[in-house]
């Protein structure tokens, strides 16, 4: 007999909320409540060294049009990365008081019934899914362009082939490889290149996407209880004024994760533009060429990038919406049978929520999907311009 669809949903569910975050930042010593000086210095030096090895690489080949896009590629995502475990060390701590109410919640239960525990299974199972995809998505890329040169040389059975001396990654190797010893001990340090950039590239993104989908079904849960609100004056006055004093927490709380990560957005934004932009001028050019392995690297690596930038674009959109719906919550209750000093809580609850939450990058970008159209005609844009320089 099958097992319903929910079942298996449940197995994604973190009961905890932050267990996904939590173990990718602590392995780079970025998790806010307990940060490690040792382990982010160890992260950032071997993440630095690498983006270092990148940029030289792609000194040495500036006079090569095709071997410098290929470079700029490869190493702009890295340079992000840099500047994103950079911008997040330095924020870290606005987060701590948002962390703080989740383990309360977390403590005291986040629903009261089915309908409630629906909504936030639902978002937990969606910040669950982002962690865990994008993380083996971005391990999948940089993993296809390690093992490629060494299984282009066993399929080939190393017949009069250079690539064994030739490195996984296109970085520089600092001084000629001429033995086999010496490209080994380079592939060596090379090996846990995949797993360190996924982790500087998911990390902060995986709490964003925990903390703003909390809030989401927070704020969904709220409105819901409006909506069922009892009007009997006996009730109604205690349970509204707590409802009142949730919403004015979440805002502040809505507020305190915008401010924490938004510089990190505006360079993530810049990031994903240009970033789709290379990636689709080097798809268009392998696929003239008729490269089909680079083709099908590029092909994965721009398609990582769009979900990437509608993941955002859509958690902002989530945001909005949810922190909108209060004002009808408030709206459709029945307020027209409440004495006038009970509907005033109504009117502060209404006008306070026609202005709705957002993810910012930089106080520029407002995410939503309409900024996803933006993301995407920029780099098509920005595109039409190389194409016509090249």
């Amino acid at each position: 007999m099958r097992k319903p669809i929910s079942t298996y949903v449940e197995l994604l569910y973190d009961e905890n909320v932050l267990s996904w975050s939590k173990r990718l930042l602590s392995l780079s010593g970025l998790w806010p409540d307990n940060r490690s000086d040792v382990r982010f210095s160890l992260y950032i030096t071997y993440v630095a060294i690498f983006t270092w090895l990148e940029i030289v690489t792609l000194l040495q080949n500036i006079g090569d049009l095709e071997k410098t896009l290929k470079n700029i590629t490869l190493s702009f995502p890295t340079i992000l990365i840099v500047l994103k475990a950079l911008m997040f060390r330095l924020n870290m701590h606005l987060v701590l008081p948002l962390l703080a109410v989740v383990r309360r919640d977390v403590s005291r239960g986040l629903y009261r019934s089915p309908e409630e525990r629906q909504t936030v299974v639902w978002y937990n199972v969606a910040a669950t899914l982002f962690s865990t995809s994008s993380a083996l998505s971005l391990f999948f890329v940089p993993t296809l362009f390690y093992v490629k040169p060494i299984t282009n040389c066993l399929l080939s059975k190393f017949n009069n082939c250079t690539l064994p001396y030739e490195l996984p990654m296109k970085v520089s190797n600092v001084y000629e490889v001429t033995g086999t010893r010496t490209y080994a001990l380079f592939c060596v340090y090379l090996v846990p290149t995949s797993m360190m950039l996924t982790i500087g590239a998911t990390g902060a993104d995986s709490l964003l996407v925990t903390l703003t989908f909390y809030l989401c079904s927070q704020l969904s849960i709220l409105a819901h209880r409006v909506r069922n609100i009892s009007i009997e004056p006996r009730i109604y006055f205690p349970e509204m004024r707590a409802l009142v004093e949730r919403h004015t927490e979440l805002l502040r709380l809505a507020h305190i994760l915008a401010e924490a990560f938004s510089s990190l957005m505006f360079i993530q934004t810049l990031g994903l533009i240009f970033s789709l932009c290379i990636v689709v001028y080097q798809l268009l050019t392998t696929t003239e060429s008729g490269e089909d392995m680079n083709t099908v690297h590029f092909i994965i690596y721009s398609c990582a990038v769009i979900l990437l930038a509608f993941c955002y674009c859509f958690l902002g959109e989530c945001l909005i919406n949810e922190s909108s719906e209060m004002q009808l919550a408030c709206y459709f209750t029945n307020w027209y049978d409440l004495p006038e000093k009970y509907t005033r809580s109504l009117i502060f609850c209404i006008a306070r929520s026609q202005k709705p939450l957002y993810l910012t990058a930089g106080k520029f970008y407002i995410f939503s999907l309409e900024t996803f159209g933006t993301i995407v005609k920029a780099s098509m844009a920005y595109l039409s311009v190389l194409k016509s320089i090249i």
